[in-house]
This record gives structure tokens, sequence and C-alpha cells, in this order.
């Protein structure tokens, strides 16, 4: 007994391939920030960070995680910010002192309505000196030369095991700025302009 074939018309196969290659894309509410998940991130020294065009991150936006191989930084991307948390790897040793590196978003948070350096700040240590955290909703008060947390809407912690952020209570919290060195460092991160 041969085993019966079962006819699939090939209309009704082009129809069903259109239908998903047409599909609407799902709505960005429904994944927020899922554009910049997994994409790769190079740095090297003779082109410096290699950003999707339409983001902008401050060398005082950003952290490293002690013990670990991961960063976490705010940053704005189309006007909206964002948290990402990052892998980072070495991909060459140019020499004693530059690497080329290569940085993947494993994790993201977008925070509309907050600002990247100024609400939204990575500049935080938690009890026992804990890095991979950042406040938002953040308010400052002058202490001389330095900006010290007077209070925010809320605080996220890097889960380095699981590679992701999770919310964080505020307690133990504690977050400093220092506005003359992130003016230095957005002064010196600026492209040289040819004297005329």
């Amino acid at each position: 007994m041969k085993p019966r074939r079962i006819a699939v018309p090939l209309d009704l196969l082009a129809l069903a391939f259109a239908t998903q290659m047409f599909a609407a894309p799902p709505s960005p509410a429904a994944e927020p920030g899922s554009a910049y998940l997994g994409r790769p991130i190079y740095s090297d020294p003779s082109n410096g960070l290699q950003l999707p065009p339409t983001c902008n991150v401050e060398p005082t936006w950003r952290s490293r995680i002690s013990g670990t191989e991961m960063e976490i930084w705010v940053l704005s991307c189309d006007s909206t910010a964002r948290v990402w948390l990052l892998t980072r790897q070495i991909v060459e040793m140019l020499n004693a002192h530059e690497a080329r590196l290569r940085f993947q978003v494993v994790d993201e948070r977008v925070l509309p309505g907050e600002t990247a350096g100024e609400s939204l700040s990575v500049q935080c240590a938690g009890g026992n000196d804990a890095s991979g955290i950042v406040v938002y909703g953040a308010r400052w008060r002058s202490s001389g030369h330095e900006l010290h947390l007077a209070g925010a809407r809320g605080a996220l912690r890097a889960d380095v095991t699981r590679r992701r952020l999770n919310d964080a209570e505020l307690n133990g919290v504690d977050c400093v700025r220092f506005p003359d060195r992130e003016a230095m460092m957005r002064k010196l991160q600026q492209p040289e302009r040819p004297n005329r």
C-alpha cells in the first residue's frame, strides 16, 4: 500500500508566504526598544565609539560593572532616554594601552520623559560600593563642586547573572555628579574644528 500524498495548491502556498512576508510588524509599544537588543557596537582609538546614528552617549553616562565584562550606559536615541546593559569584549589588542572593543546590548529600558545624564544617571553606587546602578527621576542638590542625589523616582540594578536590568530599591544608593568633570569630558569629546 502506497502512502497518500497530500497535494497543496501552489496558489495557497504563495498566499501563505505573502501573508507572512507582508504581515504588519509589531507595534513599538509591544516591544519597546527592541531595535537595539543584540546589536553590536564597536570602539577603537582611531574611530571612537560607533553608536547607531541617532544615539548619543557621553563618557560620564557610562559605567563599568566591577568584576565583570559588562557595562551600563544611559544614552539618548531619537531624543528618548534609554538604559543599556552591555557585554564588553576585546576584539584586538593594538598595543599595551589600546584595544578594539565590541559591545553588545543585552538588555534595555526605554524611559521617556527622562534626560540622560540629568534625571537619569549611572554615577551611583549601592551598599559596599556596588556598581551597575542607574537612578531615574533624579533630583540633585549642590554641595560645592558636586551634585548629590536629593531624591529619585526609582532605580535599576544590573543582574549580571541573568544579564538583565531589574527594578531596585533606592535604600543605600548614593549618587554624586561632578559638573566640572562632565563639562570637561563633553568638551574633549567634541571634534576639533580647524582654525580659519
